[in-house]
């Protein structure tokens, strides 16, 4: 058996210890059914975290199909979904649940300082039309 054990461990091989983050937080909790689809985001922004409202991107008062960007403010105009898991800074693309049941307490936009927890109306909206549960 030490013989077996030295040639097994004759051949380490030299490497470099890395370090990864894992987040296994999605907006989704799987009450009902979800709808996600890929969103194109704002060439710069900062790291935006799963439960962010989003709203449409829009060229004066059209909608750009297939882009997306966070809600900055207690608004509740053109919300479209919630970003499904965050985002880093500058980021092209992101998962947006646009149908599906997410907790409350994720629920967020993003004030001047970070995120700020979702109004009333923006849960409403959410609710219907949007067809988010919460």
């Amino acid at each position: 058996m030490k013989g077996f054990l030295n040639l097994l461990f004759a051949s380490i091989v030299s490497g470099v210890t890395t370090q990864a983050e894992i987040n296994p937080r999605t907006a989704a909790d799987g009450r009902h059914p979800s709808f996600i689809t890929s969103f194109a985001l704002p060439a710069e922004h900062p790291a935006w975290p799963e439960g962010t409202i989003m709203v449409a991107v829009m060229d004066n008062a059209t909608p750009v199909p297939g882009q997306a960007t966070a809600l900055t403010s207690s608004a509740t105009s053109n919300i479209i979904g919630v970003l499904q898991s965050r985002v880093a800074e500058n980021e092209t693309s992101g998962n947006v649940l646009i149908h599906g049941s997410v907790p409350a307490e994720m629920l967020k936009y993003i004030g001047i300082d970070g995120p700020v927890d979702a109004t009333a109306g923006q849960i409403a909206v959410l609710r219907n039309p949007v067809g988010i549960y919460v």
